[in-house]
Formats: C-alpha cells, sequence, structure tokens
C-alpha cells in the first residue's frame, strides 16, 4: 500500500551491475523504477558490455558507471566483488536506510522492497532477500538482498574481495548475533534459470569458497551431492571437491571461520542425519 508521505518511506540505495545483458536489463530497470517505495539511489555498473546494455540502460534515471578494468568472465571468482564495490562505494549511505543488490536479469514485483523492508524492520534483522521462483533456499539470495545501513557500515561499507564474498555478508551477520531472513513467500523472477551459464570449473571456486569460510567436511560433501540432485553432473561434483581440498591459504578470519565450523558441524549433522539429509535434498544453493 502506497503511503501519503514520502518521508515515510524507508530510503533504499541500489546497485546493478551489468555484462552484456541487452536482452534482460530493459525489465530489470522497469521493475526497479516501478516499486512502491521509490528508490532512493540507483547506481548501474557496465561491466564493459560490448552490446546494447548501457544505450538500454540510458532510458532510466539511473547514474551510469564503467568498471575500469578490462577482463574476463568474473562469475564466481572473487574479483566480482570489486564490481559491485565500485558501484556500492558510489552510494551516500548516510542518507540511506538500507543497501541492496540487483542481479541484471532478477525481476522484482513493484511491492518487493515495501514487504522486505517492512518486515525487516519487524523482525530486526539486518540482512533479507525474498525468493526465486521455482528455487528453494534457506538464506538471502545475493541479487535482491537488502542490507540495513547499521549493520552495511559495521562491516565496512564493501564487500571482501575473496571467495565466498555474498555467503560472507549472511554468515558474519550470524556470527556477531544479528538476524537474517529469507523469505520464501516473497516471489520474484529472473530473465533465466540461476546458474544456467555455469561452467563445471565455476564449481571449483565454489568449493574453494567452502574452504575459505571454515565449512566442514560433511556439510561440504552433502553440498556436493546437491549438484548431482540438480542434474550439473559428475564433473561439477569432482569441481567442487577439489576445490575445496586446494584451498590451503585463502582464508577469512579464523573467528568467523570457527562460527561456520561450530555451526555446521559433523556432530550437528549426524544428531539428526535423516532431518538434515531431507534438508538439503530440498534445498537449492
Amino acid at each position: 500500500m502506497m503511503k501519503e508521505n514520502i518521508n515515510d518511506y524507508p530510503k533504499i540505495g541500489t546497485v546493478v551491475i551489468a555484462r552484456n545483458e541487452a536482452e534482460n536489463i530493459y525489465d530489470t530497470l522497469d521493475a526497479l523504477f516501478k516499486q512502491t517505495i521509490p528508490l532512493q539511489q540507483i547506481i548501474f555498473v557496465d561491466d564493459n558490455s560490448t552490446d546494447d546494455t548501457v544505450k538500454i540502460a540510458k532510458n532510466f534515471d539511473v547514474k551510469i558507471l564503467t568498471f575500469p578494468e578490462i577482463h574476463d568472465n568474473w562469475v564466481s571468482r572473487p574479483e566480482l566483488a570489486k564490481v559491485f564495490n565500485y558501484g556500492l562505494r558510489q552510494l551516500d549511505v548516510d542518507d540511506l536506510d538500507f543497501v541492496s543488490i540487483v542481479g541484471a536479469d532478477h525481476i522484482l514485483p513493484h511491492n518487493y522492497f515495501e514487504q522486505l523492508t517492512r518486515r525487516m524492520i519487524t523482525d530486526n534483522s539486518v540482512v533479507a532477500s525474498g525468493a526465486i521462483q521455482g528455487e528453494i533456499a534457506t538464506v538471502p539470495r545475493g541479487s535482491g538482498r537488502v542490507i540495513s545501513k547499521e549493520y552495511w557500515k559495521t562491516i565496512g561499507s564493501k564487500l571482501p574481495v575473496n571467495f565466498g564474498f555474498e555467503t560472507y555478508v549472511c554468515v558474519k551477520a550470524m556470527q556477531l548475533g544479528f538476524n537474517v531472513r529469507y523469505y520464501d513467500d516473497i516471489i520474484t523472477k529472473t530473465s533465466r534459470k540461476t546458474a544456467i551459464t555455469y561452467k563445471p570449473i565455476m564449481y571449483y571456486n565454489y568449493g574453494y569458497a567452502m574452504r575459505a569460510l571454515g565449512y566442514p567436511l560433511l556439510h561440504t560433501f552433502l553440498r556436493a551431492i546437491l549438484l548431482l540432485k540438480r542434474g550439473k553432473g559428475l564433473k561439477s561434483f569432482r569441481f567442487f571437491l577439489n576445490g575445496y581440498f586446494s584451498n590451503n591459504d585463502t582464508f577469512y578470519e579464523n573467528s568467523l571461520r570457527n562460527f561456520i565450523s561450530k555451526r555446521y558441524n559433523t556432530r550437528r549433522v549426524l544428531s539428526n542425519p535423516i532431518g538434515k539429509f531431507k534438508i538439503f535434498m530440498n534445498t537449492k544453493y
């Protein structure tokens, strides 16, 4: 429901990054401009597109930036955080209540931010997202994620340039005792199926991230099984585990890794193996 006074709205700033997304970007930006909460700031970062992505983005009142480094595809790589940070630095965080990140192919319902921020305030949560139609998850997704200003400042107002940087935002909040919420009844859509363009070697990087964050072996192995369940093939399964075992020195801080190790330790899994296995098999990460 629209409020009569615009000053009653929470102030939200959003960053969208795109690389050759001419087929998708119009619908994504159009949905942002139709939100029942008017977004205070929208930063659009073009990651060196060679198609009409920027031309289409110019149809909207967004601040357009071009990421200055020429590079290959950084999906699943830690360097992708640099592209996000390039846009996030442009947000005037002091004038906002929430920061959000939206993928270039992510179409949000028009009341997305109104629903999400209202429930975040009620639940006293600092990180939250809705769901993508047809997917099941347990933690806030990367795209569509909303972060409170206070927590965003607590972690330095930037994403860590390391493997698993999106997961870091959630688990660090948990470690610090904050609430994190995934609202599976706030449904969004994407223009293409998540991870449809992923190559098996990208799962090496995800396995590498699991070790960087401190996830135990059994939890990681169950994640690898999920790849088989989702039809990603034995090659992706193998790359994922190889990535985990190959990471011997790229770690997050010990306090965070110890928190994750205890939260997902083998004893907790084995205390209710059937129940835990059912959760894993019904979860899409």
